[in-house]
């Protein structure tokens, strides 16, 4: 057996091999132990904050008493804050993914708003957006075999509602790409075939080529678990990352298609040359990026995870430096203890690293 497994991949690579695991094995015991953050350039594991992926954003007052008056049942503030996102479609998105997550809990002040305005379009995508997310809210994040019947009734029952509102409010605003999110993301609850899946998002990209999260919620449609393959997802995450202009976070849909391999297949997904040169490559890209995108402290823990766990651990501290005390996303995030996962990993950099000051 041995000296069949010489005859493949030849003794200094076998002999590499074993070397790395081991190393990767003593560094994970060693993690146990903790360090001192601080000779690291990394903040205390006390100070660690896992309520959000980034520092708070300094329009989150705005946020609140856009929320505040929605709760008291006025509408007009929800209305004028969608508005003043104009054709930012991914501002826009955000912000009506915001009024739909309220909307889902109580939506009488939406009620109001659309009596007011029959014919106002983002009352109708908000709408939409809300049953979306009620129906995934009643499905869970369970696979389908540890889904109650019940949930998956009000799943099917939800999911074709959202749809039509979503049609409408595009046949009310053809320029916004907002709607048909929302049916890209419902497509594959309703188990689209790939022609009528392909059909939506090519009307979708035609109105936003380079919208991060409709390529994210994409992306989960391609996966295995729903209705694709790992290679169809990786060659959609490839095709997204070719496509991204300079400053563009869409090359990140590499790493979360690297998380969802990995949550299927384990850790041994950050391994190999194509995988660190396409890492590689993102890491480059995203330094390019605005250090104020909302969406960059998010994808900086992808990537941190990507470099820990492939290895390259210099690198993958120099993330968790710029990261700092949040620790609120994925991966870490989907732990029972996500500060201490967290704290695991950038641990794990830091010893790989070497000494203190490197």
């Amino acid at each position: 057996m041995i000296r069949d497994i010489l005859a493949i991949v030849g003794l200094p690579i076998l002999i590499w091999a074993v070397y790395d695991v081991t190393r990767k094995t003593l560094l994970q015991r060693r993690a146990r132990s903790g360090i001192d953050a601080a000779a690291y350039g990394l903040v205390p594991r006390e100070e660690l904050d896992a309520r959000r992926a980034g520092p708070p954003r300094e329009h989150d007052d705005e946020v609140s008493r856009v929320v505040e008056a929605a709760w008291q049942g006025a509408w007009e503030p929800a209305a004028a804050y969608l508005t003043d996102a104009g054709e930012d479609w991914e501002l826009r998105w955000d912000r009506l993914q915001l009024l739909a997550e309220v909307a889902a809990e109580d939506e009488q002040w939406l009620r109001a708003w659309r009596a007011n305005r029959p014919d106002d379009a983002s009352a109708v995508a908000v709408h939409a957006a809300a049953l979306l997310g009620r129906a995934w809210e009643a499905r869970g994040t369970a696979y389908a075999n540890k889904t109650s019947d019940q949930q998956m009734a009000l799943f099917a029952e939800l999911l074709p509602t959202a749809m039509h509102a979503a049609q409408e409010a595009a046949r009310m605003a053809p320029r916004d790409p907002s709607p048909w999110v929302t049916m890209v993301t419902a497509a594959r609850g309703l188990n689209l075939p790939h022609k009528q899946f392909r059909e939506l998002w090519d009307e979708l990209v035609a109105r936003a080529p380079h919208h991060y999260d409709a390529h994210w919620q994409a992306l989960q449609y391609w996966c295995e678990k729903w209705h694709g393959s790992q290679p169809d997802m990786f060659a959609f995450a490839e095709r997204a990352m070719e496509s991204a202009p300079p400053g563009s976070l869409l090359p990140a849909m590499y790493l979360h298609a690297l998380d969802e391999a990995a949550r299927q297949r384990g850790n041994a997904v950050y391994q190999g040359r194509k995988v660190r040169t396409k890492v590689t490559e993102v890491r480059q890209r995203l330094a390019l990026v605005s250090a104020d995108d909302r969406g960059l402290p998010g994808v900086r823990h992808l990537l941190a995870a990507a470099l820990v766990k492939g290895g390259r651990h210099t690198e993958a501290l120099e993330q968790f430096r710029l990261i700092g005390r949040w620790c609120g996303a994925d991966p870490w995030a989907r732990s029972a203890d996500p500060a201490r996962e967290f704290d695991h990993w950038r641990t794990v950099a830091a010893l790989g690293a070497g000494r203190p000051g490197r």
